[in-house]
């Protein structure tokens, strides 16, 4: 058996998603990184970072991007 562990940043990417989706995120991460889907879990194709990528700090959401 081989107990071979994943690198450090896999590792860390891994838990931020598992994290994202115990809050109730749909957690997708933006191609171009930075933003992950704050929605709840959705079947459209639409994605939102309402956190990440605001202009001011009054912006109901961020970075959005279509998968």
């Amino acid at each position: 058996m081989s107990d071979k562990r994943k690198p450090l940043a896999q590792r860390k990417a891994e838990a931020e998603r598992s994290g994202s989706r115990a809050a109730g995120y749909c957690a997708l991460v933006h191609p171009d990184g930075g933003a992950s889907c704050t929605r709840p879990p959705h079947g459209d194709r639409r994605h939102v970072d309402h956190y990440n990528g605001r202009k001011q700090l009054g912006d109901a959401s961020g970075t959005e991007w279509v998968e």
